[in-house]
C-alpha cells in the first residue's frame, strides 16, 4: 500500500515510520530541514526507537519537498499537522485546512483522509464541507485520533491501548486494520468522527483531572501532616481507581492537556455549558506550581538576592526536550522576580527553552548537572530525567554550599534524605 503523511512532526514521524514495516511511505513536511534531515537518514527527535525504525526500514521511506509529489499515487493520505491553541483558546485549524485545500487537485479518486492531529469535535463536518466546496466529496474522511505520549511514542505506537475509528464507511476500517496490522490484543473502537474526536479530548481531560486531584490531595496532606505516597498507595489498591497519573508534582505541562482542556470548554460553552470541572482543573494545575515556588519563597523568607539556586530539569518531564507549558517557566519568573542567581540544567531540552525564554536577567544554563549544584544554596527539581534520578544526598552534600532540596517529582525516598534539608510534595520535610 502507499500511503501519504502530511505534517512529520511528533504524531507523523512516528506513524509514518512505523508503517514502512509494511508500507512504502510517503512523507511531506513544510519545514524544509525535518525533510532534509529524513532524506539523509537522519531523525530530529529524541525519542527512542525512531532511528532504528528509519535505519531498519529505510527503502520504504520517501520524503518530499513538494506536496502534489507526494500524495499523487497514494491510497491513503494522514494529516498530523499542528493543531495548535489559537489567541482565543479555540483548536486552530488553519494548518489543517490549508493542507485540505492544497491535496483536494492531486489525491487520487476515492482516496482515504486519514486525520490523526487532534481537533475538536465536529472537524471531520468541516472537512467534508471543504472538500464537497472543492468538488471532492470522493474523498472519505476518516478521524483517528492518536494517543502517544511524548518519551514512549514507538512503544505506544507498537502497542497501542486502543485504535478509535470515527467513520460512516464501513469498509475503511478494514483498510485501517491492514495499514497497521495489530494482533488480535488490540483493541478497536468505532464510532462516527464526532464521537471518536470527543474519546481523544475526553482522555486528555481526564488524566489532567486525575493530575490536578491527586495534586490537591497532597495539599491536604501537607497540611494535616500526612503522607501522599501512602495515601496513593490506598487509593491505587482500588481497582476503580489505580494508579497511573496519580501521582504528585508540579503540575501537568506538554502541549496537549492544556490547551485540549481549554478547546474542550470553549465547546462545551458554545453549547451553553459551563464546563465547572475542566475549568477547576486548569486552575488547580497553575495555582500548584505557584504554590511549590511559594514554600521555596517561604523557606528563605522572600531573600533570595543573590542566592545561587540550581533549576534541575527544564522540561515538562525528563524523557522529552519538550518544554511547552513546563512548570520552569513559572518557577524561574517567580525566583528571578527576588532576584536569585539561576543555575538551569537540562541534559535534553536547555536549546529549547532557551529559544523560548530568550535572554533574562539572573539565569544561567549549566553545562552538567554538578555545574548547576556547585556553590547553590538550593535546588529545585522540576523533572524527572534519568541523571537526576540519579543523585543522592551524599552528591547534594558534597557539591552544594547549603544542601536544602525542594523536589517537585517526589523522586527520592524521604527517609534517605535525612541527612539534607528535604521538602516533597504531600510528604513530611526531614528539616
Amino acid at each position: 500500500m502507499d500511503i501519504s503523511i502530511i505534517g512529520l512532526g511528533y504524531v507523523g514521524l512516528t506513524n509514518a515510520l512505523y508503517l514502512g514495516k509494511h508500507h512504502t511511505v510517503h512523507g511531506y513536511d513544510i519545514d524544509y530541514g525535518k525533510v532534509d534531515a529524513l532524506q539523509n537518514d537522519e531523525v530530529y527527535l529524541g525519542e527512542d526507537g525512531l532511528q532504528a525504525y528509519l535505519t531498519r526500514y529505510k527503502k520504504a521511506y520517501h520524503f518530499y519537498h513538494d506536496l502534489d509529489q507526494c500524495i499523487t499515487n497514494s491510497s491513503v493520505i494522514i494529516i498530523a499537522v499542528p493543531t495548535p491553541e489559537a489567541k482565543d483558546g479555540t483548536c486552530d485549524l488553519t494548518a489543517l485546512m490549508d493542507v485540505v485545500q492544497s491535496i483536494a487537485p492531486f489525491a487520487i479518486q476515492h482516496a482515504i483522509l486519514l486525520i490523526r492531529s487532534t481537533v475538536i469535535p465536529g472537524t471531520n463536518q468541516k472537512v467534508k464541507d471543504k472538500l464537497q466546496s472543492l468538488n471532492r466529496a470522493d474523498i472519505q474522511v476518516v478521524s483517528m485520533p492518536e494517543f502517544l505520549a511524548l518519551g514512549t511514542a514507538m512503544k505506544d505506537m507498537e502497542h497501542p491501548s486502543r485504535l478509535v475509528i470515527g467513520t460512516e464507511h464501513s469498509k475503511v476500517v478494514d483498510v485501517i486494520k491492514d495499514m497497521y496490522r495489530y494482533d488480535e490484543r488490540t483493541p478497536y473502537v468505532v464510532s462516527e468522527p464526532q464521537t471518536a474526536e470527543l474519546i481523544k479530548y475526553a482522555s486528555n481531560a481526564l488524566l489532567a483531572t486525575k493530575v490536578s486531584f491527586i495534586n490537591e490531595m497532597s495539599q491536604i496532606s501537607e497540611a494535616i501532616g500526612a503522607n501522599i505516597s501512602t495515601v496513593l498507595d490506598g487509593l491505587s489498591l482500588d481497582p476503580r481507581i489505580g494508579k497511573h497519573f496519580l501521582q504528585p508534582g508540579l503540575g501537568f505541562g506538554g502541549s496537549c492537556f492544556p490547551k485540549d482542556l481549554k478547546a474542550l470548554k470553549l465547546l462545551a460553552n458554545e453549547h451553553h455549558l459551563d464546563g465547572l470541572l475542566l475549568e477547576a482543573t486548569l486552575k488547580a494545575n497553575k495555582d500548584q506550581t505557584r504554590r511549590f515556588t511559594e514554600r521555596v519563597l517561604s523557606r528563605f523568607k522572600g531573600n533570595l538576592e543573590g542566592k545561587k539556586i540550581a533549576i534541575l530539569g527544564l522540561s515538562y518531564k525528563g524523557a522529552t526536550a519538550d518544554v511547552r507549558n513546563s512548570p520552569a517557566f513559572t518557577v524561574i519568573d517567580m525566583l528571578t522576580d527576588k532576584k536569585a542567581i539561576i543555575f538551569a540544567y537540562d541534559k535534553r531540552s536547555t536549546i529549547e527553552f532557551f529559544e523560548c525564554r530568550g535572554e533574562k536577567p539572573c539565569l544561567a544554563y549549566a553545562n552538567d548537572i554538578e555545574d548547576a549544584l556547585i556553590d547553590a544554596e538550593c535546588a529545585i527539581i522540576i523533572n524527572d530525567a534519568e541523571e537526576i534520578k540519579a543523585l543522592s544526598a551524599v552528591d547534594f552534600k558534597r557539591l552544594m554550599k547549603t544542601p536544602i532540596v525542594f523536589d517537585g517529582k517526589n523522586l527520592f525516598d524521604v527517609d534517605k534524605m535525612k541527612t539534607i534539608e528535604y521538602h516533597s510534595v504531600g510528604r513530611k520535610s526531614t528539616r
